[in-house]
Protein backbone atom coordinates (compact mmCIF):
# COMPACT_ATOMS: atom_id res chain seq x y z
CA UNK A 1 0.00 0.00 0.00
CA UNK A 2 2.85 2.42 0.84
CA UNK A 3 4.32 2.08 -2.66
CA UNK A 4 0.86 2.48 -4.19
CA UNK A 5 0.55 5.90 -2.55
CA UNK A 6 3.44 7.16 -4.66
CA UNK A 7 1.86 5.72 -7.81
CA UNK A 8 -1.37 7.62 -7.07
CA UNK A 9 0.64 10.78 -6.40
CA UNK A 10 2.66 10.33 -9.58
CA UNK A 11 -0.43 9.82 -11.74
CA UNK A 12 -2.64 12.50 -10.19
CA UNK A 13 -0.07 15.19 -9.47
CA UNK A 14 3.43 14.73 -10.88
CA UNK A 15 2.57 13.39 -14.34
CA UNK A 16 -0.43 15.72 -14.47
CA UNK A 17 1.90 18.72 -14.18
CA UNK A 18 0.44 19.84 -10.85
CA UNK A 19 3.43 19.41 -8.52
CA UNK A 20 4.08 22.59 -6.53
CA UNK A 21 7.60 21.42 -5.56
CA UNK A 22 6.81 21.77 -1.83
CA UNK A 23 8.80 18.65 -0.87
CA UNK A 24 6.17 17.19 1.47
CA UNK A 25 6.15 13.73 -0.09
CA UNK A 26 9.95 13.55 0.02
CA UNK A 27 9.96 14.60 3.66
CA UNK A 28 7.53 11.78 4.44
CA UNK A 29 9.24 9.10 2.35
CA UNK A 30 11.83 7.87 4.88
CA UNK A 31 14.63 8.59 2.44
CA UNK A 32 13.14 6.67 -0.48
CA UNK A 33 12.35 9.77 -2.58
CA UNK A 34 14.42 12.81 -3.47
CA UNK A 35 13.77 16.03 -5.36
CA UNK A 36 15.43 15.79 -8.76
CA UNK A 37 16.04 18.81 -10.95
CA UNK A 38 14.03 18.91 -14.20
CA UNK A 39 13.15 21.69 -16.67
CA UNK A 40 9.75 21.81 -14.91
CA UNK A 41 11.22 22.36 -11.48
CA UNK A 42 12.41 19.87 -8.84
CA UNK A 43 10.20 16.76 -8.82
CA UNK A 44 9.95 13.86 -6.35
CA UNK A 45 11.71 10.82 -7.79
CA UNK A 46 12.41 7.34 -6.34
CA UNK A 47 15.97 6.77 -5.23
CA UNK A 48 17.51 3.90 -7.17
CA UNK A 49 17.81 0.68 -5.25
CA UNK A 50 15.19 1.55 -2.65
CA UNK A 51 11.56 0.51 -2.42
CA UNK A 52 9.40 3.61 -2.18
CA UNK A 53 7.76 4.16 1.19
CA UNK A 54 5.08 6.82 1.41
CA UNK A 55 2.57 7.36 4.18
CA UNK A 56 -1.03 8.00 3.02
CA UNK A 57 -0.91 11.45 4.61
CA UNK A 58 1.56 12.46 1.88
CA UNK A 59 -1.25 12.19 -0.66
CA UNK A 60 -3.78 13.86 1.61
CA UNK A 61 -1.47 16.82 2.38
CA UNK A 62 -0.27 17.34 -1.20
CA UNK A 63 -1.13 20.92 -2.27
CA UNK A 64 -0.83 19.98 -5.94
CA UNK A 65 -4.11 18.09 -5.69
CA UNK A 66 -5.77 21.19 -4.30
CA UNK A 67 -6.54 22.58 -0.86
CA UNK A 68 -9.93 22.82 0.84
CA UNK A 69 -9.33 26.37 2.07
CA UNK A 70 -12.71 26.84 3.81
CA UNK A 71 -12.29 23.61 5.78
CA UNK A 72 -8.66 24.33 6.68
CA UNK A 73 -9.47 27.92 7.70
CA UNK A 74 -12.36 26.72 9.85
CA UNK A 75 -10.04 24.23 11.56
CA UNK A 76 -7.14 26.61 12.23
CA UNK A 77 -8.84 29.98 12.67
CA UNK A 78 -12.20 28.63 13.88
CA UNK A 79 -13.87 30.68 11.13
CA UNK A 80 -13.75 31.30 7.40
CA UNK A 81 -12.54 34.56 5.85
CA UNK A 82 -14.86 37.55 5.78
CA UNK A 83 -12.71 38.78 2.90
CA UNK A 84 -11.50 36.12 0.47
CA UNK A 85 -8.95 38.43 -1.12
CA UNK A 86 -7.00 38.75 2.12
CA UNK A 87 -8.00 35.58 3.97
CA UNK A 88 -8.59 35.47 7.72
CA UNK A 89 -6.83 38.30 9.53
CA UNK A 90 -6.89 40.19 12.84
CA UNK A 91 -4.79 43.21 11.94
CA UNK A 92 -3.12 45.00 9.02
CA UNK A 93 -0.15 47.33 9.28
CA UNK A 94 2.57 49.05 7.31
CA UNK A 95 6.01 48.66 8.81
CA UNK A 96 9.66 47.79 8.80
CA UNK A 97 12.46 46.64 11.09
CA UNK A 98 14.17 49.51 12.90
CA UNK A 99 17.44 47.59 12.92
CA UNK A 100 19.43 48.89 9.90
CA UNK A 101 21.35 45.62 9.51
CA UNK A 102 18.06 43.76 9.09
CA UNK A 103 16.08 46.24 7.00
CA UNK A 104 18.78 47.25 4.54
CA UNK A 105 19.56 43.72 3.37
CA UNK A 106 16.03 42.33 3.44
CA UNK A 107 13.71 41.98 0.45
CA UNK A 108 11.43 44.73 1.78
CA UNK A 109 11.01 45.89 5.37
CA UNK A 110 12.70 42.94 7.08
CA UNK A 111 9.72 42.00 9.26
CA UNK A 112 10.07 38.22 8.79
CA UNK A 113 13.78 38.25 9.56
CA UNK A 114 13.25 40.52 12.57
CA UNK A 115 10.51 38.23 13.85
CA UNK A 116 12.75 35.17 13.66
CA UNK A 117 15.61 36.99 15.38
CA UNK A 118 13.27 38.06 18.18
CA UNK A 119 11.79 34.58 18.64
CA UNK A 120 15.24 33.01 18.87
CA UNK A 121 16.73 35.66 21.18
CA UNK A 122 13.77 35.47 23.54
CA UNK A 123 13.94 31.68 23.66
CA UNK A 124 10.38 31.37 22.38
CA UNK A 125 11.59 28.97 19.69
CA UNK A 126 14.76 26.91 19.46
CA UNK A 127 15.07 26.85 15.69
CA UNK A 128 13.75 28.49 12.54
CA UNK A 129 13.14 26.79 9.22
CA UNK A 130 14.65 29.08 6.59
CA UNK A 131 16.54 28.88 3.30
CA UNK A 132 20.32 28.71 3.22
CA UNK A 133 21.45 30.57 0.13
CA UNK A 134 24.21 29.29 -2.15
CA UNK A 135 23.94 25.69 -0.98
CA UNK A 136 24.45 22.97 -2.14
CA UNK A 137 25.39 24.99 -5.25
CA UNK A 138 25.97 28.76 -5.52
CA UNK A 139 22.83 29.17 -7.66
CA UNK A 140 20.55 27.19 -5.33
CA UNK A 141 19.06 27.50 -1.86
CA UNK A 142 18.10 24.72 0.52
CA UNK A 143 15.98 24.51 3.66
CA UNK A 144 17.74 24.29 7.01
CA UNK A 145 16.83 24.57 10.67
CA UNK A 146 18.67 27.69 11.80
CA UNK A 147 19.47 27.76 15.50
CA UNK A 148 21.43 31.02 15.66
CA UNK A 149 20.75 34.65 14.83
CA UNK A 150 23.68 34.61 12.42
CA UNK A 151 22.10 31.80 10.39
CA UNK A 152 18.80 33.66 10.26
CA UNK A 153 20.49 36.84 9.06
CA UNK A 154 22.26 34.90 6.32
CA UNK A 155 18.86 33.63 5.15
CA UNK A 156 17.51 37.12 4.37
CA UNK A 157 15.95 37.92 0.99
CA UNK A 158 13.61 36.16 -1.39
CA UNK A 159 14.19 33.23 -3.72
CA UNK A 160 12.19 33.17 -6.96
CA UNK A 161 12.74 29.58 -8.05
CA UNK A 162 10.99 26.55 -6.47
CA UNK A 163 12.77 25.36 -3.33
CA UNK A 164 11.23 22.34 -1.53
CA UNK A 165 11.11 23.40 2.14
CA UNK A 166 9.06 20.44 3.39
CA UNK A 167 11.80 17.94 2.61
CA UNK A 168 12.85 18.80 6.20
CA UNK A 169 9.85 17.05 7.78
CA UNK A 170 11.84 14.07 9.05
CA UNK A 171 14.50 16.34 10.55
CA UNK A 172 11.74 18.44 12.12
CA UNK A 173 10.35 15.30 13.77
CA UNK A 174 13.61 14.63 15.60
CA UNK A 175 14.45 18.27 16.41
CA UNK A 176 14.83 18.88 20.13
CA UNK A 177 12.78 22.00 20.68
CA UNK A 178 10.11 24.30 19.26
CA UNK A 179 10.24 25.73 15.74
CA UNK A 180 9.32 28.77 13.69
CA UNK A 181 8.66 28.08 10.03
CA UNK A 182 8.90 30.30 6.95
CA UNK A 183 7.23 28.97 3.82
CA UNK A 184 5.37 29.78 0.63
CA UNK A 185 1.57 29.35 0.46
CA UNK A 186 1.62 25.79 -0.89
CA UNK A 187 4.23 24.73 1.67
CA UNK A 188 2.28 26.38 4.49
CA UNK A 189 -1.09 24.79 3.65
CA UNK A 190 0.58 21.39 3.42
CA UNK A 191 2.16 21.96 6.83
CA UNK A 192 -1.22 22.98 8.29
CA UNK A 193 -2.86 19.85 6.92
CA UNK A 194 -0.08 17.77 8.47
CA UNK A 195 -0.65 19.54 11.80
CA UNK A 196 -4.33 18.71 11.48
CA UNK A 197 -3.33 15.08 10.91
CA UNK A 198 -0.96 15.31 13.94
CA UNK A 199 2.29 14.63 12.15
CA UNK A 200 5.05 14.92 14.81
CA UNK A 201 7.36 17.14 12.74
CA UNK A 202 4.61 19.57 11.81
CA UNK A 203 3.43 19.73 15.43
CA UNK A 204 6.83 21.05 16.54
CA UNK A 205 6.09 24.28 14.67
CA UNK A 206 4.69 27.04 16.91
CA UNK A 207 4.96 30.04 14.56
CA UNK A 208 4.30 30.06 10.84
CA UNK A 209 5.43 33.08 8.84
CA UNK A 210 5.48 33.62 5.11
CA UNK A 211 5.74 36.13 2.28
CA UNK A 212 3.14 37.13 -0.24
CA UNK A 213 3.79 35.10 -3.40
CA UNK A 214 2.77 36.22 -6.87
CA UNK A 215 4.82 34.36 -9.45
CA UNK A 216 7.79 32.01 -9.39
CA UNK A 217 10.12 31.04 -12.22
CA UNK A 218 11.85 27.85 -13.20
CA UNK A 219 15.63 27.74 -12.87
CA UNK A 220 15.79 27.97 -16.67
CA UNK A 221 15.17 31.70 -16.25
CA UNK A 222 18.59 32.14 -14.65
CA UNK A 223 20.22 29.98 -17.32
CA UNK A 224 18.60 32.12 -20.01
CA UNK A 225 19.74 35.31 -18.27
CA UNK A 226 23.30 33.98 -18.21
CA UNK A 227 23.23 33.06 -21.89
CA UNK A 228 21.99 36.56 -22.71
CA UNK A 229 25.26 37.77 -21.17
CA UNK A 230 27.37 35.27 -23.07
CA UNK A 231 27.80 32.90 -20.12
CA UNK A 232 27.26 29.24 -20.90
CA UNK A 233 26.01 27.69 -17.68
CA UNK A 234 25.15 27.82 -14.01
CA UNK A 235 28.56 26.43 -13.08
CA UNK A 236 30.05 29.88 -13.70
CA UNK A 237 28.06 31.38 -10.80
CA UNK A 238 29.83 32.16 -7.54
CA UNK A 239 26.92 33.92 -5.84
CA UNK A 240 23.31 34.80 -6.68
CA UNK A 241 20.86 37.15 -4.94
CA UNK A 242 17.40 38.07 -6.21
CA UNK A 243 16.80 41.28 -4.23
CA UNK A 244 20.26 42.71 -3.57
CA UNK A 245 20.71 46.37 -2.68
CA UNK A 246 18.23 49.11 -1.89
CA UNK A 247 14.56 48.15 -2.05
CA UNK A 248 13.06 46.88 -4.27
CA UNK A 249 16.48 45.42 -5.08
CA UNK A 250 18.19 43.85 -8.06
CA UNK A 251 19.14 40.45 -9.39
CA UNK A 252 22.85 40.24 -8.54
CA UNK A 253 25.11 37.51 -9.92
CA UNK A 254 28.87 37.17 -9.48
CA UNK A 255 30.74 34.80 -11.82
CA UNK A 256 33.97 32.87 -11.35
CA UNK A 257 35.81 35.41 -13.50
CA UNK A 258 34.72 38.19 -11.14
CA UNK A 259 32.16 39.59 -13.54
CA UNK A 260 29.08 41.10 -11.90
CA UNK A 261 25.68 40.89 -13.61
CA UNK A 262 22.95 43.09 -12.22
CA UNK A 263 19.41 44.00 -13.26
CA UNK A 264 16.73 45.94 -11.39
CA UNK A 265 13.85 43.83 -10.07
CA UNK A 266 11.31 45.35 -12.42
CA UNK A 267 13.71 44.81 -15.34
CA UNK A 268 14.58 41.15 -14.84
CA UNK A 269 10.88 40.44 -14.40
CA UNK A 270 10.89 40.20 -18.21
CA UNK A 271 11.79 36.55 -17.63
CA UNK A 272 8.49 35.77 -15.88
CA UNK A 273 6.25 35.18 -18.95
CA UNK A 274 8.87 32.87 -20.46
CA UNK A 275 9.58 30.75 -17.35
CA UNK A 276 6.60 31.12 -15.01
CA UNK A 277 5.85 27.97 -13.03
CA UNK A 278 2.58 26.12 -13.54
CA UNK A 279 1.97 26.02 -9.80
CA UNK A 280 1.94 29.81 -9.45
CA UNK A 281 -0.41 30.08 -12.42
CA UNK A 282 -2.87 27.81 -10.62
CA UNK A 283 -2.42 28.96 -7.03
CA UNK A 284 -5.24 31.13 -5.63
CA UNK A 285 -3.32 32.07 -2.46
CA UNK A 286 -1.39 35.31 -2.89
CA UNK A 287 -1.24 36.60 0.70
CA UNK A 288 -0.18 33.31 2.35
CA UNK A 289 -3.52 32.84 4.07
CA UNK A 290 -2.71 30.06 6.57
CA UNK A 291 0.19 31.76 8.35
CA UNK A 292 0.26 33.45 11.74
CA UNK A 293 1.99 36.42 10.12
CA UNK A 294 2.30 37.10 6.40
CA UNK A 295 4.31 39.89 4.85
CA UNK A 296 4.35 41.55 1.44
CA UNK A 297 6.04 44.49 -0.28
CA UNK A 298 4.17 47.74 0.29
CA UNK A 299 3.85 48.89 -3.31
CA UNK A 300 2.95 52.55 -3.25
CA UNK A 301 4.58 55.30 -5.37
CA UNK A 302 5.51 57.44 -2.36
CA UNK A 303 7.10 54.52 -0.53
CA UNK A 304 8.86 53.19 -3.63
CA UNK A 305 10.45 56.60 -4.22
CA UNK A 306 11.82 56.58 -0.68
CA UNK A 307 13.55 53.22 -1.07
CA UNK A 308 14.72 51.59 2.20
CA UNK A 309 11.96 48.96 2.22
CA UNK A 310 8.40 48.87 3.51
CA UNK A 311 6.19 45.87 4.22
CA UNK A 312 2.53 45.07 4.67
CA UNK A 313 2.15 42.92 7.77
CA UNK A 314 -0.95 40.73 8.09
CA UNK A 315 -1.47 39.28 11.57
CA UNK A 316 -3.86 36.36 11.30
CA UNK A 317 -3.78 34.89 14.80
CA UNK A 318 -3.48 36.10 18.37
CA UNK A 319 0.11 34.84 18.54
CA UNK A 320 0.92 36.81 15.36
CA UNK A 321 -0.53 39.95 16.96
CA UNK A 322 1.42 39.37 20.18
CA UNK A 323 4.63 38.95 18.19
CA UNK A 324 4.29 42.26 16.35
CA UNK A 325 3.21 44.07 19.53
CA UNK A 326 6.14 42.69 21.55
CA UNK A 327 8.67 43.77 18.91
CA UNK A 328 7.04 47.19 18.71
CA UNK A 329 7.25 47.57 22.50
CA UNK A 330 10.98 46.84 22.37
CA UNK A 331 11.52 49.30 19.51
CA UNK A 332 12.54 46.56 17.06
CA UNK A 333 9.88 47.39 14.46
CA UNK A 334 7.94 50.42 13.35
CA UNK A 335 4.34 49.65 12.41
CA UNK A 336 1.30 51.81 11.73
CA UNK A 337 -2.25 50.67 11.11
CA UNK A 338 -3.34 50.05 7.54
CA UNK A 339 -6.90 49.82 6.24
CA UNK A 340 -8.09 46.78 4.31
CA UNK A 341 -8.85 49.02 1.33
CA UNK A 342 -5.29 50.37 1.19
CA UNK A 343 -3.79 46.91 1.71
CA UNK A 344 -5.81 45.46 -1.17
CA UNK A 345 -5.15 48.42 -3.47
CA UNK A 346 -1.37 48.01 -3.09
CA UNK A 347 -1.68 44.58 -4.70
CA UNK A 348 -4.86 44.88 -6.73
CA UNK A 349 -3.32 43.58 -9.96
CA UNK A 350 -1.89 40.42 -8.39
CA UNK A 351 -4.97 39.78 -6.26
CA UNK A 352 -7.03 39.76 -9.44
CA UNK A 353 -4.42 37.50 -11.07
CA UNK A 354 -4.91 34.99 -8.25
CA UNK A 355 -8.47 35.39 -7.03
CA UNK A 356 -10.08 35.45 -10.47
CA UNK A 357 -7.36 34.65 -12.98
CA UNK A 358 -6.25 31.38 -11.38
CA UNK A 359 -9.82 30.06 -11.30
CA UNK A 360 -10.24 30.93 -14.99
CA UNK A 361 -6.92 29.28 -15.88
CA UNK A 362 -7.93 26.13 -13.98
CA UNK A 363 -11.23 26.01 -15.89
CA UNK A 364 -9.39 26.44 -19.20
CA UNK A 365 -7.22 23.44 -18.34
CA UNK A 366 -10.31 21.35 -17.60
CA UNK A 367 -11.85 22.39 -20.90
CA UNK A 368 -8.93 20.77 -22.75
CA UNK A 369 -9.00 17.64 -20.56
CA UNK A 370 -6.17 18.52 -18.17
CA UNK A 371 -6.36 18.06 -14.41
CA UNK A 372 -6.59 21.14 -12.21
CA UNK A 373 -6.55 21.63 -8.44
CA UNK A 374 -9.70 22.51 -6.52
CA UNK A 375 -9.84 24.82 -3.53
CA UNK A 376 -13.24 24.29 -1.94
CA UNK A 377 -14.52 27.64 -3.14
CA UNK A 378 -14.72 29.67 -6.34
CA UNK A 379 -15.90 33.06 -7.60
CA UNK A 380 -19.68 33.14 -7.84
CA UNK A 381 -19.52 34.88 -11.21
CA UNK A 382 -16.81 36.27 -13.47
CA UNK A 383 -17.69 38.54 -16.37
CA UNK A 384 -17.11 37.52 -19.97
CA UNK A 385 -14.85 40.55 -20.41
CA UNK A 386 -12.61 39.39 -17.54
CA UNK A 387 -12.48 35.88 -18.96
CA UNK A 388 -11.43 37.22 -22.36
CA UNK A 389 -8.61 39.21 -20.74
CA UNK A 390 -7.40 35.99 -19.13
CA UNK A 391 -7.49 34.17 -22.46
CA UNK A 392 -5.07 36.79 -23.78
CA UNK A 393 -2.83 36.34 -20.74
CA UNK A 394 -2.81 32.55 -21.06
CA UNK A 395 -2.09 32.81 -24.79
CA UNK A 396 0.88 35.07 -24.15
CA UNK A 397 2.29 32.67 -21.53
CA UNK A 398 1.87 29.70 -23.87
CA UNK A 399 3.64 31.54 -26.68
CA UNK A 400 6.43 32.85 -24.45
CA UNK A 401 7.00 29.38 -22.99
CA UNK A 402 7.90 27.80 -26.33
CA UNK A 403 11.49 26.84 -27.01
CA UNK A 404 11.69 29.21 -29.97
CA UNK A 405 10.44 32.19 -27.96
CA UNK A 406 12.88 31.49 -25.15
CA UNK A 407 15.79 31.27 -27.59
CA UNK A 408 14.76 34.43 -29.40
CA UNK A 409 14.67 36.18 -26.04
CA UNK A 410 18.41 35.67 -25.68
CA UNK A 411 19.18 37.52 -28.91
CA UNK A 412 18.36 40.87 -27.30
CA UNK A 413 20.37 42.77 -24.68
CA UNK A 414 19.03 42.27 -21.18
CA UNK A 415 18.73 45.99 -20.45
CA UNK A 416 16.76 46.50 -23.65
CA UNK A 417 14.43 43.62 -22.80
CA UNK A 418 14.02 44.95 -19.28
CA UNK A 419 13.02 48.41 -20.48
CA UNK A 420 10.66 47.01 -23.11
CA UNK A 421 9.05 44.66 -20.59
CA UNK A 422 8.58 47.43 -18.03
CA UNK A 423 6.91 49.69 -20.58
CA UNK A 424 4.71 46.88 -21.90
CA UNK A 425 3.81 45.89 -18.33
CA UNK A 426 2.75 49.44 -17.45
CA UNK A 427 0.77 49.78 -20.69
CA UNK A 428 -0.93 46.43 -20.15
CA UNK A 429 -1.87 47.34 -16.59
CA UNK A 430 -3.40 50.60 -17.76
CA UNK A 431 -5.27 48.83 -20.55
CA UNK A 432 -6.54 45.92 -18.44
CA UNK A 433 -7.06 47.77 -15.15
CA UNK A 434 -10.71 48.76 -15.79
CA UNK A 435 -11.65 45.14 -16.46
CA UNK A 436 -9.33 43.48 -13.95
CA UNK A 437 -10.16 45.78 -11.04
CA UNK A 438 -13.87 46.23 -11.73
CA UNK A 439 -15.82 44.58 -8.94
CA UNK A 440 -12.72 42.90 -7.48
CA UNK A 441 -13.19 44.03 -3.89
CA UNK A 442 -16.88 43.13 -4.09
CA UNK A 443 -16.27 39.74 -5.67
CA UNK A 444 -18.57 37.09 -4.16
CA UNK A 445 -17.45 33.48 -3.66
CA UNK A 446 -19.33 30.23 -3.22
CA UNK A 447 -18.49 27.03 -1.38
CA UNK A 448 -18.02 24.10 -3.71
CA UNK A 449 -17.55 20.42 -3.08
CA UNK A 450 -13.88 19.65 -2.72
CA UNK A 451 -13.77 16.60 -4.99
CA UNK A 452 -10.21 15.79 -3.96
CA UNK A 453 -11.46 14.88 -0.49
CA UNK A 454 -13.65 12.18 -1.95
CA UNK A 455 -10.70 11.11 -4.09
CA UNK A 456 -8.60 10.58 -0.98
CA UNK A 457 -11.39 8.66 0.72
CA UNK A 458 -11.89 6.38 -2.27
CA UNK A 459 -8.22 5.66 -2.83
CA UNK A 460 -6.83 5.64 0.65
CA UNK A 461 -9.76 5.05 2.96
CA UNK A 462 -9.28 8.43 4.62
CA UNK A 463 -12.13 10.77 5.48
CA UNK A 464 -12.33 14.16 3.76
CA UNK A 465 -14.69 17.07 4.24
CA UNK A 466 -16.98 18.75 1.76
CA UNK A 467 -20.06 20.93 1.65
CA UNK A 468 -22.88 21.17 -0.82
CA UNK A 469 -21.95 22.55 -4.20
CA UNK A 470 -22.84 26.18 -4.73
CA UNK A 471 -23.38 27.34 -1.13
CA UNK A 472 -22.86 31.09 -1.13
CA UNK A 473 -20.62 32.75 1.44
CA UNK A 474 -21.63 35.91 3.22
CA UNK A 475 -20.60 39.07 1.34
CA UNK A 476 -16.98 40.07 1.92
CA UNK A 477 -16.19 43.07 4.11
Amino acid sequence: MRAEIYQHLKADVIDAGLCTHCGTCVGLSRGTLSMQRTPRGPLPTPILGRDVYLDPIAYDACPGRGVDYPALCAWYFDRIPSNWLMGCYRGLSLGYSTIPEVRERASSGGLITQSLVYLLKEGIVDGAIVLKHGWPEPWLSSPVIATSVEEVLEARQSVYIPTPVNTLLEEMSTFNGRLAYVGLPDQVVSLRRLQQLEHPGALRVDYVLGPYVGTMMYLGAIESYLRSHGIKGLEDIVSLRYREGEWPGSLHIVTRSGRVLQSKKFYYNYLIPFFITTSTLLSVDFTNELTDLSVGDAWHPELENQGKGYSIAVTRTEKGERLIHAMQQQGLVHVEELTIGDALTMHGHMLDFKKRGSFIRADLRRMVGRASPEYGYAPEKITIARKMVEVLIVGSFLLAGTRLARRMLEWFPVDVMGMIFERVRRSWKRFSKPTKRRGLQDQAYVRIQHASAAQVENKLGMQGSSDAHGTKFEKSD
